[in-house]
């Protein structure tokens, strides 16, 4: 089957599960694992609620399983991982009728930050699950996170220039561009150029300033800084969707009461079937984000979700989790 015939779904299509790998005292989270795990326990709830959710957990560590527990929709998939971020590790999946292609990119902890020799092989692992037979998987060499890109569906894809120059310096705007569309199989790449929020180590991945809420309408996160904002705003204002017409903007409030130096944002929320989970903080505006998201998906559940361990460590439940999208009929 020619890659040409896949197509890159929108994260709101319908999904069979979500993947996600448990925070353990062998990654960063030992010093707060009690507060992250009761977070991760929530967050598995949410979305077993409505989809399959496959967890990643150490191999025989006996206190997970019993904790997470089996059945209900929770699938546990034992392997090594360095880090709980897959949505920068695993698949991003491809789709055409009644079959799947797993797009396996080289994943190098964020440009070398951080280990990540264990991470870059959990797809060669899930290829040969049996959770995961109805998968082709196709590695690839060019280095790409899941958090960078975002996508309608129709073609477009969003990304971050900053990002993805970062990760290949020595491949100009046009090369990355025509490497995405290649690998990705899209008709275009949209981009704006902005430097990450502080706190932010993935040298600005996309799913932190601004996503997809629809065909037609891209939703952003205010910044601290007004220029900054105004920046962004400019920039969202310069691309143009089907038919060359602008999108609809809708900024998200900065959120209240929270660390500056943490990059805390509420673009960084999760579709799953039926429902749209939202980054919580304990943050005064947590409502007023959700309600808003709720104005915007009339069709479906705004959900919040407690991530004030999650930012202690710098990311949010979408960056916890990569979708897995189902076959087309």
């Amino acid at each position: 089957m020619s890659h040409a015939d896949y197509r890159l779904p929108a994260e709101w299509e319908r999904q069979t599960a979500t993947l996600l790998a448990w925070p353990n005292a062998q990654t960063d989270w030992a010093s707060n694992l009690d507060g992250i795990q009761d977070e991760y326990l929530a967050l598995i709830e949410a979305i077993s609620k409505r989809q399959t959710v496959m967890i990643l957990v150490p191999q025989n560590d006996s206190e997970a399983i019993r904790k997470i527990g089996e059945g209900r929709g929770r699938h546990l998939v034992p392997m090594p991982y360095n880090d709980t971020w897959c949505r920068d590790y695993g698949p991003i999946t491809l789709v055409r009728t009644g079959q799947r292609l797993a797009m396996d990119f080289h994943f190098n902890g964020w440009g070398g930050k951080y280990p990540a020799q264990l991470d870059n092989r959990v797809n060669t692992l899930l290829s040969r699950h049996p959770l995961f037979e109805r998968f082709s998987f196709r590695p690839s060499l060019f280095e790409l996170e899941g958090g960078a890109i975002d996508t309608d569906g129709r073609g477009r894809l969003l990304v971050n220039w900053h990002c993805l120059r970062a990760r290949h310096p020595y491949l100009s705007r046009a090369e990355i561009s025509h490497e995405l569309c290649l690998l990705l199989n899209v008709e275009q790449v949209l981009g704006i150029d902005m430097e990450p929020m502080i706190g932010d180590d993935t040298d600005g991945h996309i799913d932190t300033l601004a996503r997809f809420i629809s065909s037609d309408t891209l939703v952003y996160q205010i910044q601290s800084d007004p220029a900054v904002t105004a920046g962004l705003v400019r920039q969202l204002e310069g691309l143009r969707g089907p038919g060359g017409r602008p999108y609809r903007l809708v900024g998200l409030p900065l959120p209240e009461a929270i660390d500056r130096t943490l990059p805390a944002n509420y673009v960084n929320f999760l579709f799953v079937n039926g429902a749209c989970l939202v980054p919580a903080y304990d943050s005064p505006t947590d409502a007023g984000v959700a309600a808003l998201l709720q104005e915007l998906l009339p069709d479906r559940t705004v959900e919040s979700i407690r991530s004030r361990a999650l930012i202690g460590q710098f990311g949010g439940i979408h960056c916890a989790t990569m979708h897995l999208p189902g076959e087309l009929a």
